[in-house]
């Protein structure tokens, strides 16, 4: 059965003359009420109806070209089409098409097979139309989308190609780059990519070569995961059109898995006319593979060039905050209420916004990489709440973080309550529940996490897991365990409850359940690098299996590339190992690109252990003045007897 909604367009009643068409309205007025539910009448009734339209309807004018039989077996048609025999008004449509070599004939015989859900009678009608009329972009048209509403990759290059070359030769680069967002209906992307590949052949050779072609065969390469052949072609889009901004975006896409992909983005960051979406585009990658320096970097360039940008301003207090510069980071956040005119602080806060009387422009797109340029990206690969009200909310939201680490807790939870008045989101809500804890009010802090409505199963699962976080951070292990064991028994193919479930049972040192859990977590998601490095570092940790250590890290590493975390992991297991030189250079490559207090506390301990008391002790010194109450650099002081 065919979905209608796939091919929703505006059809226009089947038109030869005036008077033709004012009968057919006519009897299109029949239905959809009682004459549609009127299947089983005979002919005889049909035939009634007929004549009392026919003797209802002036005369043809003498300039008409329709014969008398093809009028009537029109009106034939309409009958059955509306009495709820679409079938025979299909036939009777199709075999006038292929009669009277008509298009519109063909058009109306495929729109009733859709409305009847008939996939395979509407794609017969649309081969003939297309083999009868090899010049019509209409049918070609119709050909390519009722192919990909059945999922027929194999059938789609050709239609889709004529497609192409029917469209006016201004409008192609268009239909090219749209290509890539047409085909994510169909399961297999390979495939999928294949088509895309084979249809735009004539625009990826001379004389017809074209950067827009390479770019849609990149962004199709890159949707199937096969980023060798989307780095390949998006060179061949650069050398082209080095600035073109599809040209920037895929590349930040395809940053993790390529060098080269990452050269391209930088080579259109030289020049003075690369579009500012490029540069924030960047940033964010940057910040998600936690290079977090030269994110910092390439946000502070683009503000000062574009200062009422506030995506940039937003962006850049994320990366402030995640570098513990907490200062920048209000700064940053406080630039966002401005630019969106919200003067309203919290309690003792609450002053006159700065910019009140001039409104930000309209926003850059706040998609955290993607490459789609324009309002049409798909939902997956936008988050929800982007523009002004989402980014209020992201910031008053970063705001209370930010309170919260400089000892301001009640002014934190006043942030909170202007990020979320209804206490109805769930990452406003899990702020809200991590302070009231610090306040001593746990039993009140579960209970807001389990209020939060619920509108898929995806919210269900977060739910338990802020619950067991509240109760990990406060070290209520055996209570975290209960509730993320009973989350699994909700979601049992869940992968990251069975992670989380997997982090606390090492806490009560259940080893055994712990490996089990990740294993599975590795099973069920093949290119997730934190199980490896979860487990990889347990073992580390323990001193045990250590080459089977290794190749796990070995493994997270090349799933995520210079990831701090992961790098840290090696570090400790290059210590067990008997290494603490490389030990200690990686700690810093990681301690550099994350001021993070675990990787600082490792970096201390390697450090005082090998006899560099000295530089242990400036390192301490940083991490305190970063962070000063962070467990983990505590419980390496007190362990260790360090003295500053």
């Amino acid at each position: 059965m065919l979905d209608l909604c796939l091919f929703a367009r505006t059809h226009t009643d089947f038109k030869l003359r005036t008077t033709a068409s004012a009968l057919l309205i006519a009897l299109a007025s029949i239905g959809p009420g009682k004459a549609w539910a009127a299947q089983n009448r005979d002919l005889d009734q049909r035939q009634e109806a007929l004549v009392q339209i026919k003797e209802a309807q002036p005369a043809l004018p003498e300039n008409s070209a329709m014969d008398g039989e093809m009028f009537y077996q029109l009106l034939i048609a309409e009958i059955n089409a509306h009495s709820g025999d679409p079938g025979a008004a299909y036939q009777i449509y199709l075999e006038l098409a292929k009669r009277y070599q008509n298009s519109q004939l063909y058009q109306r015989a495929v729109t009733i097979a859709l409305q009847a859900r008939a996939g395979e009678q509407a794609l017969t009608a649309a081969k003939a139309w297309r083999k009868a009329m090899p010049q019509s972009r209409e049918a070609c048209e119709y050909t390519t989308q009722i192919l990909l509403a059945l999922d027929r990759t194999a059938d789609l290059a050709p239609p889709l190609r004529a497609m192409i070359q029917l469209t006016p030769v201004s409008q192609q680069p268009q239909v090219l780059m749209s290509l890539p967002r047409v085909m994510t209906r169909l399961s297999d992307k390979a495939a999928a990519a294949q088509v895309i590949e084979d249809a735009t052949r004539p625009w990826r050779q001379p004389p017809l070569e074209t950067a827009e072609a390479w770019i849609a065969t990149s962004e199709a390469w890159l949707l199937a995961k096969e980023n060798e052949k989307a780095v390949a072609a998006l060179k061949k889009a650069a050398a082209l059109k080095p600035l073109h901004l599809m040209v920037g975006l895929i590349g930040t896409d395809l940053m993790p898995a390529s060098k080269e992909a990452e050269a391209i983005v930088q080579n259109q960051l030289k020049s003075p006319d690369v579009a500012p979406l490029v540069r924030l585009s960047y940033a964010r990658r940057l910040a998600s593979l936690q290079r977090l320096p030269e994110a910092a970097q390439q946000l502070e360039q683009l503000v000062q060039a574009q200062p009422t940008q506030s995506a940039a301003w937003l962006t850049l207090a994320l990366v402030r905050f995640e570098q513990q510069q907490y200062e920048l980071a209000d700064k940053a956040a406080l630039k966002v209420l401005d630019l969106h005119g919200q003067s309203e602080r919290p309690g003792a806060l609450a002053r006159p916004s700065s910019n009140k009387a001039k409104p930000a422009v309209a926003a850059l797109p706040a998609q955290a990489a993607s490459s789609a340029p324009d309002d049409e990206a798909d939902e997956e690969d936008t988050p929800p709440d982007t523009g002004p009200k989402g980014e209020l909310e992201q910031a008053n939201l970063l705001l209370s973080q930010i309170a919260e680490k400089q000892g301001h807790l009640n002014q934190a939870i006043g942030w909170l309550d202007l990020a979320d008045p209804q206490h109805v989101k769930m990452a406003v809500q899990n702020q809200r529940a991590h302070l009231l804890v610090k306040l001593g009010k746990m039993d009140q802090a579960r209970a807001g996490i389990r209020a939060i409505p619920e509108q898929d199963q995806q919210d269900g699962v977060s739910k338990i897991q802020l619950e067991a976080q509240l109760l990990r951070e406060n070290n209520d292990y055996p209570e975290a365990q209960k509730v993320l064991t009973d989350g699994l028994g909700r979601f049992p193919n869940d992968s990251d409850l069975m992670y989380d479930l997997a982090m606390i049972c090492e806490k009560l040192k259940q080893y055994d359940r712990m490996e089990a859990l990740l294993r599975k977590v590795m099973t069920l998601n093949v290119d997730d690098p934190n199980a490896y490095n979860a487990l990889g570092y347990s073992l580390a940790d323990r001193n045990i299996r250590l080459d089977e250590a290794r190749k796990l890290l070995e493994k997270a590493l090349a799933l995520r590339p210079a990831d701090p975390f992961i790098t840290d992991s090696l570090a400790w297991l290059e210590y067990r190992e008997g290494h603490p030189e490389e030990a200690i250079k990686l700690l810093k490559q990681a301690l550099s690109a994350k001021p993070d207090g675990e990787i600082a506390a490792h970096l201390i301990e390697i450090l005082w252990t090998s006899g560099q008391q000295d530089e242990a002790r400036r390192v301490l010194k940083d991490a305190i003045g970063r962070d000063p109450n962070n467990e983990a650099i505590k419980a390496t002081v007190e362990r260790l007897h360090i003295s500053m």
